[in-house]
């Protein structure tokens, strides 16, 4: 009889204890091999990068509870768990920033899932605690995963990130790294949502793990993006960089250059042809542009044009001041030499891709 008792006993103890950690949350120490799903699962479909809606969500609060009811604004009307997956993801990386002055004094802040919806800025460890806790509230399975990472050449860190099992799929999702990037000359966090870290758990894990594989994927992943963006003219970077180009003359003893807007259209037209091939990392040409001069070049009374061309990748969009520096910097620009007299300036976004085609003019 002492035997039996004593077996009931362990019973009921352990069943408390079971019930307690449950409680406090510390389920993803259990039942999930290795602390996290298996690798070598089925793969996922396709991940779509266009995402949905992510904008604030008003009228909750900080509280669990709040949590819940965030949950499932974010992911209403959605049918199916990796619809609701994904909504959650794109939720928090849209609307959380990286917190860099806490990153630098951990010991003096806050942490976890309700302290980063409060103050909509944490760390790698409160974006998955936010990011399993939504999942949670919709009734999908997520761990918290933290171990080591080499986000850079030369460079390791602590991280945290979850995995998710949806069926026979595995997913890793990385909240903290598909929220945007530290601008390290600047010395601030840029919000710039990427599906990126959406992805299996394998490939999640070679992205943690190889920062050759990590650029490579990101230099695709913008690549993709602008082949997907519209051109973009912008108008207000022309009219400033032909100011500052002026000034650079007038400094060099060099006369200004007259705006030509009757070639807009033409040199504006290049930009665009330009962006997109560069886009797609193909080489592109002026040749066009450039026979359209010719052809005009008597209603125009040309005697000499001299056509460049500047592409840069960068994110957020250089500002003016930024794009005359670097074209500026370049030897073979003609804005350096004296004889022209006019100057077209045409530039274009495609996503992440700035590009500029001048037209400098020389008339008789």
């Amino acid at each position: 009889m002492k035997r039996t008792g004593l077996i009931l006993l362990s019973i009921l103890l352990i069943a408390a204890l079971l019930l307690a950690l449950a409680q406090r949350e510390l389920r993803p120490l259990f039942g999930f091999p290795g602390g996290g799903f298996g690798r070598g699962e089925t793969a996922p479909a396709a991940l779509e990068e266009e995402s949905p809606a992510v904008g604030p969500v008003e009228g909750f609060d900080e509280t669990s509870a709040g949590l819940k009811q965030l949950a499932r604004q974010i992911t209403a009307e959605i049918p199916d768990d990796y619809g609701k997956l994904c909504a959650i993801y794109d939720w928090v990386t849209a609307n959380i920033a990286y917190d860099l002055e806490k990153a630098k004094k951990m010991e003096e802040y806050g942490y976890g899932a309700e302290y980063l919806l409060e103050n909509r800025k944490g760390v790698c460890h409160d974006f998955a605690e936010l990011t399993r806790a939504l999942l949670k509230a919709v009734g999908i399975k997520a761990t918290y995963e933290r171990g080591e990472v080499r986000p850079a050449p030369g460079k390791t860190e602590q991280h945290a990130w979850n995995h998710v099992q949806i069926g026979e799929s595995c997913y890793g999702l990385d909240t903290t790294w598909g929220a945007g990037f530290v601008d390290e000359e600047k010395g601030q966090f840029v919000q710039r949502p990427s599906r990126l870290y959406l992805t299996t758990a394998d490939e999640l894990a070679r992205l943690h793990s190889d920062p050759a594989h990590k650029e490579a994927r990101e230099i695709e992943w913008s690549r993709a993006r602008a082949v997907a963006a519209r051109a973009v003219y912008l108008p207000e970077y022309e009219s400033g960089l032909l100011v500052l180009f002026n000034e650079t003359r007038q400094e060099a003893g060099l006369a200004p250059l007259k705006e030509e807007p009757r070639l807009s259209s033409a040199v504006r037209q290049s930009a665009a042809e330009a962006a997109a091939k560069a886009s797609q990392d193909e080489e592109y040409s002026l040749d066009r542009l450039n026979r359209e001069l010719e052809q005009s070049a008597t209603q125009l009374r040309l005697a000499r044009a001299g056509l460049y061309a500047f592409t840069v990748w960068d994110f957020p969009t250089p500002t003016v001041e930024e794009i005359h520096r670097l074209i500026a910097a370049q030897q073979d620009s003609f804005l350096h030499e004296g004889p022209y007299q006019g100057l077209t300036v045409g530039v274009v976004r495609r996503g992440d891709l700035l590009t500029v085609v001048l037209a400098g003019l020389s008339y008789y």
